[in-house]
């Protein structure tokens, strides 16, 4: 799965991991203007590398910027490691969850989860909307991906 890449005037913003109060900093900071409850700029778009959640005090709230931002068009996004492992946490394979359950993996996304309480069905929304990002974009001059092993 590809993203295809037809601007040229891009803004890379990648690891972001639930500081939405510093995401929306750099967003203005870059000359991005709230408008109609999204983020945009006049003659850039933001490409968004992955890792929105897992750490930071606001993850359903990045999501919600940054996934407003690309269904509006102002932005790209790519899929990163931490929305592959929500998605896994949460799919049933033949031998139970494809990203198991163990205390270590719990303990990661645990933060994530906590900030969604009450919120199950923002979650599952946001969980499809993982799965749907691709997992790297493309010019004919760029290349881009959250994932090491890609590029080998």
């Amino acid at each position: 799965m590809t993203q295809q890449i037809t601007e040229t005037n891009i803004d890379f913003i990648g690891d972001i991991h639930g500081y939405a109060d510093k995401l929306e900093w750099l967003l203005c900071k870059l000359g991005y203007v709230k408008q109609k409850g999204t983020y945009q700029h006049h003659d850039r778009k933001a490409f968004f590398l992955g890792d929105f959640i897992d750490r930071g005090p606001d993850n359903p709230k990045v999501v919600k910027i940054a996934r407003g931002m690309v269904e509006a068009g102002h932005a790209y996004a790519i899929q990163g490691n931490h929305e592959y492992n929500a998605v896994t946490f949460n799919l049933l394979g033949d031998e139970g969850y494809l990203r198991p359950h163990t205390i270590k993996n719990i303990k990661q996304h645990a933060i994530t989860l906590l900030q969604y309480h009450h919120k199950q069905e923002q979650y599952n929304s946001d969980i499809s909307w993982y799965k749907s990002l691709p997992l790297y974009g493309e010019t004919y001059r760029l290349h881009t991906t959250h994932y090491k092993y890609l590029l080998y």
